[in-house]
């Protein structure tokens, strides 16, 4: 979120986006802190070389960029390219990787707009354009975009042409009229809004302190679960797609360990693996991630499945090799589940799941152990749930994950340790 409190809206690109971004930060006052550099973005190299200045800093929910039309100039004495295609295609997916890695903005790719070729050429600059360039390198630009799930495309070319290129664009061929600088304004500000408007995830939560540890049986039945508060907001936040109601997930903690518990509805109960820290995911799973220390890369990843089976993996950083993780011993992750249905039979009609456990602070050595009442740490509970065979799974995250990968800590949650010290 910007100063204001509103979340930041970046705005980069050429000449085309210049034209536009007075019109798309009026429109979206209110809702959103829209930020759009002075300097004219140019071609792709130039872009990446500004992405820090221009991008990464300001901390962006949404990056709404373009690339093209200073790549496609074509020299008027030599017939070269300023970017050539395969560049322009490095480029971008350089431009793409840095935004994945470096922000958790929902990214938003504006195809080059139409140019018409007898008015651009009357202009005597030394290059010049056409709209046959234009279409390669939109489609090239597809090509690499088509390649990532976190890129929408707001197809700007297709509006100029509903719109009439001979109407919309002014004498020199490219830049547009006024009337058509609104038309563009008022889409880019619809795919903005469709992607500021996400579904509810868990910013923050309180795990409260237990007067009585539960036992760990995977009934829920323990009075002291009623104290504890619910989280059950688990979008596929990438997606923009709500969780519903079918996760109900508590934690509670005292000196000794925290604790955790929840509640699934599940039609069709699938697990995989066949013993601790096999590759549960691969069935129906439920997920917590624990980030300790904000200043620290190590975090923590448990799963239970349907069957009982546990995952515990301590990340001294994000990126560790799996298999050398899941060969360390037993760090006292203990759970039991409890199915209202039969697992790993296809086709009959399943209900629910639940799953209890329990983790000692000494698990959480490397991260400094206990926490401190009012200590904050990141978090993020999560699921896999499969429906029948050949169907893709259900993500869900309480986290606001802007991709689908439950790793990106920076994205998590604050747990907020509440109770009296002892």
């Amino acid at each position: 979120e910007g100063p204001a409190g509103k979340p930041v809206v970046v705005l980069v690109g050429d000449s085309i986006r210049m034209g536009y971004a007075p019109i798309v930060a009026e429109r979206l006052k209110g809702s959103a802190e829209v930020v759009s550099a002075p300097e004219n973005g140019g071609d792709g190299a130039n872009v990446g070389k500004n992405l820090d200045k221009w991008v990464i800093r300001h901390k962006p929910a949404v990056v709404h960029f373009n690339m093209g039309l200073h790549d496609l100039k074509t020299n008027s004495k030599t017939g070269a390219k300023q970017v050539p295609l395969d560049d322009y295609k490095k480029n971008l997916a350089a431009i793409v990787g840095r935004l994945d890695r470096e922000t958790s903005a929902r990214l938003i790719f504006a195809t080059t707009t139409p140019v018409i070729d007898d008015r651009h050429q009357t202009r005597k600059a030394g290059f010049g354009r056409s709209e046959a360039d234009v279409e390669a390198y939109n489609q090239t630009a597809r090509a690499v975009l088509a390649k990532s799930s976190i890129v929408d495309v707001d197809d700007l070319h297709a509006l100029v042409v509903k719109l009439g290129p001979q109407k919309a664009l002014g004498p020199d061929g490219v830049h547009f009229t006024r009337e058509a600088n609104l038309a563009l304004a008022e889409q880019v500000v619809r795919s903005i809004r469709k992607a500021l408007d996400e579904p509810p995830a868990t910013v923050e939560a309180d795990c409260r302190r237990a007067e009585t540890p539960p036992k760990i049986d995977g009934k829920l039945d323990d009075p002291v679960w009623e104290s504890a508060a619910v989280i059950d907001r688990l979008p596929s936040f990438w997606k923009n797609v709500p969780s519903g109601d079918g996760t109900r997930a508590r934690l509670l903690w005292d000196n000794d360990a925290l604790y955790f518990s929840a509640t699934m509805t599940d039609a069709e109960l699938r697990s995989f693996g066949a013993k601790r820290n096999d590759t549960l995911w691969e069935g129906d799973v439920f997920e917590m991630f624990l980030k300790p220390a904000e200043n620290k890369p190590a975090y923590y990843e448990f799963q239970v499945n349907p069957k009982g089976l546990i995952l515990e993996l301590p990340f001294a950083q994000r990126g560790e090799d799996f298999s050398k993780l899941a060969a360390l011993p037993p760090w006292g992750l203990s759970a039991v589940a409890v199915c209202d249905g039969t697992v790993d039979h296809p086709g009959d009609r399943d209900r629910s799941w639940s799953v209890e456990g329990r983790i000692p602070w000494s698990a959480f050595a490397r991260g400094g152990g206990r926490p401190e009442p009012g200590t904050a740490w990141r978090f993020a509970i999560c699921r896999f749930d499969y429906g029948p065979k050949g169907t893709v799974p259900v993500l869900m995250s309480s986290a606001p994950l802007r991709r689908p990968s439950f790793h990106r800590f920076e994205d998590y949650g604050l747990l907020r340790f509440q109770g009296p010290a002892r």
